[in-house]
């Protein structure tokens, strides 16, 4: 008969997620809430797990999906090696820097990175970051699904404790995995909203771009770029022009080959807005460039919440809240955006999912010409985009200044 001091801890998983628990027993700082206004400013403190000055962001909409810090690098240092067995994506907020990343018992492969780079560390490979400057620290911003995969499996030494590897993914190949040049790939298929990846054909010609709506619309589908390295985002320009009634913009697919995240860039010119949607949670969303302008994020029926939008700027809209983006200066606004896999998501059965123009809410276009006047510029919208529900929104209105 089993006594119940035999009986082990119980905890229920469910309502007590293994990751909170986990953060909880962390030593860093942990920023919560809905937004933050500017990554790179965050306090940061020492976190014995990286072995540097680190900051967490836990925001609404990423509970129980992504896993977002900030890593500070002393000038001139080398932070302590690390690994777990799940992929990363690092973006570079601020610096110049060297990276190695190598399995047990085989070679370092090193790159050289900087601010706006963009790479992806394979699941548990080591890695170690190196500030090449002596005058100011490096400051990298990271992304991992620790959240969602200690959701299926509780068990820390699962992730940070696990000796298997799969060396094929650095050293199985001829072409170098760190190599800045990316493979334009169109796809079509059906979407996986799983894993924002498709069912792939490749065109007979899949380095011809051609402007896009919706990636529906077009018989060749979107163009993704496939690279584990990107140089400098704030000048990668392959981009298309996409999107439905409303909320055109340019955009480029950036992809990490075998990766289960689907990130891109959206790039909206100057005094224009996107009309408002929502979708699953679980999309982190960064500013990328030194803009102005910002983001409308509600439940229905619900309050506005106003984030500023500026480079450093981090959101992720919590599930089923209605967003925007608006940009209220001079110059374009880049931004990068990080999805995680969606499960169960289905866009198309939200028939509300997005809300036009002609039945928004005027006080946010009020909103959005008060804050373009701050700044001495006027809206370049459509007047006819408010008032026509059949208005044809032109790739062309995107070329005007």
């Amino acid at each position: 008969m089993t006594t119940e001091s035999a009986i082990p801890e119980v905890i229920d998983f469910w309502r007590n997620h293994a990751y909170d628990g986990w953060l909880a027993k962390q030593d860093v700082p942990v920023h919560r809430g809905y937004y933050v206004e500017d990554a790179r400013a965050l306090e940061r403190g020492w976190w014995s797990l990286r072995g540097c000055p680190a900051a967490v962001i836990s925001l609404e909409g990423n509970r129980g999906i992504e896993h977002l810090h900030v890593l500070e690098i002393p000038p001139g240092e080398t932070i302590p090696p690390f690994r777990m067995a799940l992929e990363e994506i690092i973006y570079v907020f601020e610096g110049n820097g060297i990276a190695s990343v190598w399995a047990e018992g085989q070679p370092k492969v090193t790159f050289e990175w900087q601010k706006h780079s963009f790479f992806r560390i394979p699941v548990n490979y080591y890695y170690e970051l190196s500030n090449a400057r002596g005058d100011q620290p490096a400051i990298t911003f990271h992304v991992n699904l620790l959240p969602m995969a200690m959701g299926t499996n509780p068990s820390e030494d699962c992730f940070f404790n696990n000796p298997y590897v799969d060396v094929s993914q650095l050293y199985g190949n001829e072409a170098k995995f760190y190599s800045a040049a990316a493979r334009p790939v169109r796809l079509s298929g059906q979407a996986s909203f799983s894993s924002g990846a498709r069912a792939m054909q490749h065109a007979a010609n899949p380095g011809a771009v051609t402007p896009a709506t919706e990636a529906a619309s077009s018989p060749t589908g979107p163009m993704r770029w496939y690279g584990n390295f990107f140089p400098d985002l704030s000048v990668w320009d392959k981009l298309e022009v996409y999107g439905g009634a409303g909320r055109l913009t340019y955009g480029g697919g950036i992809f990490f080959p075998g990766s289960a995240f689907s990130t891109g860039l959206m790039v909206l010119p100057s005094r224009r807005y996107r009309a408002g949607h929502r979708h699953a949670a679980g999309v982190t969303i960064v500013g990328i460039q030194e803009a102005e302008g910002f983001v409308l994020m509600w439940r229905e029926g619900g309050d506005y919440l106003v984030a500023p939008w500026r480079e450093g700027a981090v959101f992720v809209p919590p599930y089923h809240w209605y967003h925007m983006h608006f940009n209220t200066g001079a110059v374009e606004n880049r931004q990068l955006r990080i999805r995680a896999p969606r499960p169960g998501a289905n866009p198309t059965a939200d028939l509300e999912r997005v809300i036009p123009f002609t039945k928004q809410d005027p006080w946010i276009r009020q909103k959005f010409e008060e804050e373009l006047a701050n700044n001495g510029l006027t809206s370049l919208m459509p007047e006819e985009g408010y008032t026509n529900p059949d208005f044809e929104w032109d790739a062309e209105w995107l070329k005007d200044d």
